[in-house]
């Protein structure tokens, strides 16, 4: 298991707040707002889904699960990962 970086920890920390703050501010609007996006790393998606490591790095070669890639830093939109595996599925 992978022990989150503090910052990291502070930045969700402080999204949540933010997110807070803007529905106290806008009450109206906070109902229709899209949610925001949730970006993990290999480690977290194959928690999320229930899979290894090698799994996750398997799909991604095969182009099964779209990510996204910065220099050697990858990392996965939750929702996109689950569409495309629900495609897959169906076909």
């Amino acid at each position: 298991m992978r022990i989150k970086n503090p910052f990291e920890i502070l930045d969700e920390r402080l999204a949540n707040i933010e997110g807070l703050l803007i529905e106290l501010k806008h009450p109206e609007t906070s109902k229709t707002e899209t949610p925001t996006k949730t970006i993990l790393d290999t480690d977290e998606l194959g928690a999320k889904l229930g899979v290894t490591r090698p799994t996750i790095s398997r799909w991604r070669k095969e182009n099964r699960i779209p990510f996204i890639q910065v220099g050697s830093v990858i990392r996965y939109d939750l929702e996109k990962v689950l569409e495309a595996l629900e495609n897959k599925k169906r076909r």
